[in-house]
């Protein structure tokens, strides 16, 4: 478990009394990006999470070529990184088990799309941002509500296992999640883009016979469709696409009748694997699917980001990319604004000037998320079509030039983002 290395007795009087100039709630990605940027820049900052340990939640695993650039920018070099990994070079899509594609993904060379264990990534990033004086880590530690000043925030209240504390810094940053505290605190509105899938993950050996090595695979069946990138650790990380709400309806069929319907819309061979490993399946986890934006990030001198700010699907493995970038633009607006002691009313400007700068990035590729999932899951007639043909389809230059231009949004984003303090 990493902490601050304080004696838990003294645990409460630290905080109590600690102030300091930035304190990020939630160490994923984006979190502990930001929070290394600025440390490593003398900016005294303080991250707090809620878990004890970065394994005890469900966090997205894929990083695409902009994510990449982004951590390595901020000097974390995934190819030099000796954490659980593995890069998807290819692709597979089948259409009701029967043989769509198989292509060589286009930016294999340029990080690609990974998978990197969550946990060893945080851990990693923290442990390197615990060499700055300046940096405190609170592990264990829930936000319940922000502390006030005069109608402004100047901290933030919690509780961990030695009790309550309290936080004090001049930026408060929220980059808690989808399911963010601040957010509520500050009864920030949301626009809701309502999806109707959620997704059963689950981790089963990999199938290198049938897929080959590092290949992402993706079968479209009759009532939607299952995502497979290739894992670390030998391991085919599976998303079975269901009904929202209904996964307790899935889970009263019993894991035997489940795992059955699965194996229904597989092709035979990977069929008869997933039942040759239907022992060693890890455990299941439903994600809650959701697509959502803030009307404003920011309110009485807090800041939302990464999903906490906007909500994010799974199509194109967006979450941890976007909070990474996030991280980076905050980061080139807010080292100079405290090095230069900004004023609370240069600071509200400076949230809106983050919040403007990402806003067509987080609009377009949201844009994008919106169509796929619910038109997969009602099996639109246009869309299977397109799907069913897109080999004869892929033929067409302006075919190829629409989906050249997705896929390079996906992986590489929309506008410029460059670390510059």
């Amino acid at each position: 478990m990493l902490n601050c290395a304080v004696d838990p007795a003294q645990f409460e009087e630290l905080v109590l009394t600690a102030m300091y100039d930035v304190v990020i709630c939630g160490a994923g990605p984006g979190g502990a990006a930001l929070a290394n940027i600025l440390a490593s820049r003398g900016v005294k900052t303080a991250l707090v999470e809620k878990q004890s340990n970065f394994s005890n939640e469900f966090r997205g695993e894929g990083i695409m070529p902009s994510g990449f650039y982004a951590l390595k920018s901020i000097g974390f070099n995934l190819d030099e990184m000796d954490i659980p990994q593995q890069k998807n070079l290819r692709l597979k899509a089948e259409f009701r088990a029967k043989k769509l594609v198989s292509i060589e993904l286009p930016f294999g060379d340029e990080g690609g799309l990974r998978w990197v264990s969550q946990p060893a990534l945080l851990e990693y990033m923290v442990s390197k941002t615990e060499q700055f004086e300046c940096f405190g880590f609170y592990s264990g530690c829930r936000i319940f509500d922000v502390l006030y000043d005069k109608n402004r925030a100047i901290g933030v209240k919690g509780e961990s296992k030695d009790g309550a504390f309290e936080i004090k810094g001049r930026v408060i940053i929220g980059f808690d999640g989808r399911s963010s505290t601040l957010r509520k605190k500050l009864k920030l509105r949301l626009k809701d883009f309502k999806q109707i899938i959620d997704i059963v993950w689950f981790k089963i050996p990999y199938p290198t016979d049938y897929l080959g090595s590092g290949t992402a695979y993706i079968n479209f069946v009759k009532d939607g469709f299952m995502v497979c990138p290739a894992c670390y650790g030998g391991m085919l990380q599976v998303g079975w696409i269901i009904t929202k709400g209904t996964f307790g309806k899935v889970r009263e069929l019993g894991f035997d009748n489940w795992f059955e319907e699965i194996l229904k819309a597989c092709p035979d061979p990977l069929s008869d694997h997933f039942r040759s490993c239907k022992d060693q399946i890890s455990e299941r986890f439903v994600l809650n699917v959701g697509l959502s934006r803030c009307e404003s990030w920011s309110k009485d001198g807090v800041i939302l980001l990464g999903d906490a700010a906007h909500t994010m699907n799974p199509v194109g493995g967006q979450g941890i990319n976007l909070a990474l970038r996030d991280a980076i633009v905050a980061a080139n607006y807010l080292v100079p604004a405290l090095r230069n002691y900004a004023s609370n009313e240069e600071l509200d400007n400076i949230y809106s000037a983050i919040e403007r700068e990402r806003l067509p990035e987080i609009r377009t590729i949201q844009n994008i998320q919106r169509r796929p999932t619910t038109a997969f899951k009602k099996q639109n007639p246009i869309l299977m079509w397109i799907i069913k043909n897109s080999r004869l389809l892929a033929r067409l230059p302006l075919f190829r030039v629409a989906l050249k231009r997705i896929a390079n949004t996906l992986a590489y984003g929309v506008t410029e983002v460059r670390l510059k303090v």
